[in-house]
């Protein structure tokens, strides 16, 4: 009961009722104590007052026989006998009768026979009889103040007691209601300064420390979910700075390998192995195009699997094949100023997506490898460049030194011849073999600077033996096939020169002295060595072909000889003339050139 009338009070306030009831125990202890006090006061000066009437009525004993002067004595024994304190004593334990009946005996008996009487043994009993009954009224008197006292020391015991309960409750309240509580408070402030959301406090009630429990609860579940929100985006953050150190770390190994001075092969096979395990890409596809012609390009692709290892490449790692899945083709192209170098394809797994992380850094490595294209282009045009300087200025060098000499030596011969007969005839047969010998010079020079000074318009092999079967087709009359079978970008600029003047010199035969009505030019590539074929259907190559066009065959040799090959010339199976030339194609880098 006492705890449901405490309950919808404060803490606050049931403490100060406590101490309220405690000190309002004392104040009515004291109170009630001060009550029986004052009764028991009274009783006492009743007591006095009949202990001076004994005294009194011995003294009138001892002065018998009376006179005037002891009339003060009767006074003093009439005042003290109906004094108020006994009146009010007698009123208080209900002894009014026996009070009265004393006041009549010391009126009626007592006094008289004092005054009467002549010696002390004539009013001997009437005295001891009025000190008798005072003794009564002092017993009655006696006993009620001794029940009063007793009352007031179990009145007093009885409030010790109560206020030692009242205090025994007050700590057991305190404990429970205060100490407990805070004990529980202090306990989970600990666990969440070290960080230990799981720790509550279970404080039964409604007063402030279980509104404080509940409301601290609240805190560490709101504090446990931001704490794990935080730590999840400190994960997240992690993760993404990992992955971004990461995609840093791939570009700047990828922006070294690409301009490194190994193959084209070497360069891109490990930058797409690398770029296929950092994003959900898979058969990632590089079509390096060959100058813009899309129709003819040089694949680099990732294979984890083993079907490189017959051509001794180890470039891609061999991991788990993955297993198929329905994927969506992602392209990206690689172009810089309207020129297009080639293109990247990829297939992306539906349900996939790139991060934005992953597609700057696809963007990035896209930039990085058309960066490295242009240059490759750039660097191929100016080894092209160079090697036409150089034969630019062989053939000047030529046209300037040699071809003047030996127009020096025809017009002098000739002057020798314009003699006539005064030369003996031996000698103008010597002179005649002279012109003739000079002649063939001549006509070898000036092949040799037609082909010193033959430039490929067009950048690439294809391109400039398409351009010389175009040329040859418009002299001959008729078209000259190409077969060109060869992977883009394999034969280099300055071995491509020479491949592109072997064919110019066999056509160039053909059309002057194979009387052809069919020509064509095949270029394959088969375990790695290319062959280079021109044939026609034409007269054939008699057996003196080479005396007669010694300096053509000496030429294309020559030539497949600077290509460390070698040069078959021949009759066609079906007739006429072929020239079969084989060599092995340099693997060049951007730093090797001639």
């Amino acid at each position: 009961m006492l705890k449901r009338l405490l309950s919808p009070l404060t803490l606050f306030n049931q403490l100060a009722l406590i101490v309220l009831v405690l000190a309002l125990l004392g104040v009515a202890g004291m109170s009630l104590a001060g009550w029986l006090g004052q009764g028991i006061l009274g009783n006492a000066h009743a007591i006095n007052k009949a202990g001076s009437m004994r005294m009194q009525s011995y003294r009138l004993l001892a002065a018998i026989p009376l006179s005037e002067k002891d009339n003060a004595l009767f006074e003093e024994m009439e005042k003290t006998a109906w004094s108020e304190d006994l009146q009010v004593a007698a009123l208080r334990d209900g002894q009014q009768e026996k009070l009265a009946a004393l006041q009549k005996y010391w009126r009626e008996e007592l006094g008289p026979a004092l005054r009467q009487a002549q010696n002390p043994d004539q009013v001997q009993p009437h005295v001891a009889s009025f000190v008798s009954r005072i003794d009564q009224l002092v017993t009655i008197f006696d006993h009620t103040t001794e029940a009063r006292l007793h009352r007031v020391i179990q009145l007093q015991l009885g409030m010790a007691a109560v206020m030692g309960l009242l205090i025994i409750f007050t700590v057991i309240w305190l404990r429970k209601r205060l100490l407990r509580p805070w004990r529980q408070l202090l306990a989970m402030s600990r666990a969440i300064g070290h960080r230990d959301f799981t720790h509550r406090v279970n404080i039964p009630g409604g007063n402030e420390m279980a509104t404080l429990g509940l409301s601290l609860n609240s805190m560490s579940s709101e504090l446990a979910g931001s704490y794990a929100s935080l730590e999840q985006r400190v994960r997240e953050k992690t993760a993404g700075l990992e992955q971004k150190n990461q995609i840093l770390s791939f570009l700047y190994q990828a922006n070294r390998r690409l301009h490194s001075q190994a193959p084209l092969c070497k360069r891109l096979s490990p930058v797409l192995s690398e770029l296929q395990h950092l994003t959900p890409l898979r058969n990632i596809e590089l079509r390096v195009y060959e100058y813009e012609d899309e129709e003819n390009y040089e694949e680099f692709t990732y294979q984890p699997d083993s079907s490189c290892e017959a051509l001794g490449c180890d470039l891609c790692p061999r991991g788990p094949v993955l297993e198929p899945c329905e994927t969506t083709t992602q392209k990206w192209r690689l172009t810089d100023n309207h020129i297009q170098y080639g293109l990247v394809l990829a297939q992306l797994p539906v349900g996939s997506s790139l991060t934005h992380d992953q597609q700057q850094l696809i963007l990035t490595l896209m930039e990085q490898l058309t960066a490295t294209l242009a240059l490759e282009r750039q660097y191929e045009r100016q080894q092209q460049l160079v090697v036409m300087e150089e034969r630019s200025a062989i053939a000047r060098e030529l046209h300037d030194s040699i071809a003047q000499s030996l127009s020096c030596l025809k017009m002098q011969v000739s002057c020798l011849q314009m003699q006539g007969e005064a030369l003996p005839a031996e000698m103008q047969t010597l002179l005649g073999q002279m012109r003739s010998e000079l002649n063939t010079s001549w006509r070898q020079l000036r092949e040799l600077l037609t082909t010193f000074r033959l430039q490929l318009t067009e950048p690439g092999l294809r391109p400039a033996l398409e351009a010389s079967c175009c040329e040859f087709s418009e002299k001959l009359g008729f078209p000259v096939n190409l077969d060109y079978q060869l992977p883009p970008r394999l034969v280099p600029s300055h071995q491509a020169i020479h491949l592109v003047q072997i064919t110019r010199e066999a056509l160039n035969n053909s059309l002057k002295h194979a009387d052809a009505t069919a020509c064509g030019v095949s270029v394959i590539y088969h375990e790695n060595q290319i062959t280079l074929t021109i044939w026609d259907n034409g007269r054939g190559i008699p057996d003196n072909g080479d005396r007669r066009n010694h300096y053509g065959l000496i030429i294309m040799r020559d030539r497949s000889q600077s290509l460390k090959g070698d040069c078959q010339v021949g009759a066609r199976p079906g007739g006429g003339t072929q020239v079969i030339v084989s060599f092995i194609p340099e693997i060049t880098t951007g730093a090797d050139h001639e």
